[in-house]
């Protein structure tokens, strides 16, 4: 007869009885009757919620900070545009005061000179020994057209001659060829202002009877049908009796085209 061992799962047995304790141990309360269960899965919980609200943090920081800096830099170029509009208006302003403070309606016929303006970057320049031109920020898609006029707070800078949807090539007044309607605040007296490739513009056709002297602020006088009335160009460094019937006469502009960063296009009525 044979014996047969019966073999019994100890071995079960035993992880099971381990199983068993490790749950009875996990079930006991501490002082403040959490379970040691819920404890460890707080301690194992708590860096992993931490370094989450820690990243969440940074980049909700990350995206204030990016939100507050393209406000501030929109803001700031409205108010670059705005200040340069008002400066170039103050400047303008002066000039028309002295041409028509003598009339009655002077408030209604002011109104008549005002026009919208678009701020621009200068983005090249040319070399001031080969010619007198730039090319702007502004084209076509931002109100530019041929012959626009370039202003800046100090003065006349030039028109416009070409233009894509998004640059614009000014010529400078400076530039051999260009020409501007000049007059005088308070005498009224007119004539062509032209440029000969020098910082210099020579005021030509003014009488040799009239009395320009040195020092006198030349403005626009609007009779180019480009530059608005009103607008500075230069002052007067050299007036004297001509051989025939004009006087010769030289303006130093107000704006210095080496040093021009931006500008402002005149871009309607």
């Amino acid at each position: 007869m044979t014996t047969e061992i019966v073999r019994r799962p100890v071995v079960p047995l035993v992880l099971l009885v381990f199983l068993n304790l490790v749950l009875l141990s996990l079930q006991v309360r501490d002082e403040q009757g959490q379970t040691r269960l819920r404890g460890w899965l707080l301690w194992v919980r708590a860096p992993v919620s931490q370094a989450l609200q820690s990243t969440t943090g940074l980049v909700r920081s990350a995206g204030r900070r990016y939100i507050l800096l393209y406000g501030a830099a929109n803001e700031n170029q409205q108010l670059r545009t705005e200040n340069e509009r008002l400066r170039i208006e103050v400047a303008r302003l002066r000039g028309l005061q002295g041409l028509f403070t003598r009339l009655p309606d002077y408030d209604s016929l002011r109104s008549h000179y005002d026009f919208k303006t678009r701020l621009a970057a200068v983005i090249w320049k040319s070399p001031p020994f080969y010619s007198q031109r730039m090319v702007i920020s502004a084209g076509s898609r931002h109100g530019v057209h041929s012959d626009s006029a370039v202003i800046s707070a100090r003065g006349v800078v030039g028109r416009v001659l070409t233009m894509n949807a998004f640059t614009a090539d000014v010529e400078l007044l400076t530039n051999p060829g260009a020409a501007a309607g000049g007059m005088l605040a308070n005498s009224g007296v007119q004539g062509v202002l032209q440029g000969d490739g020098s910082q210099k513009l020579r005021w030509s056709f003014i009488p040799s009877y009239e009395n320009v002297q040195i020092g006198d602020v030349v403005y626009t006088s609007g009779s180019d049908r480009i530059y608005p009335k009103g607008i500075p160009i230069g002052r007067v460094i050299l007036s004297q009796r001509g051989r025939k019937v004009y006087r010769d006469v030289e303006v130093e502009p107000f704006v210095d085209h080496l040093r021009l960063e931006e500008v402002v296009v005149v871009t309607g009525r």
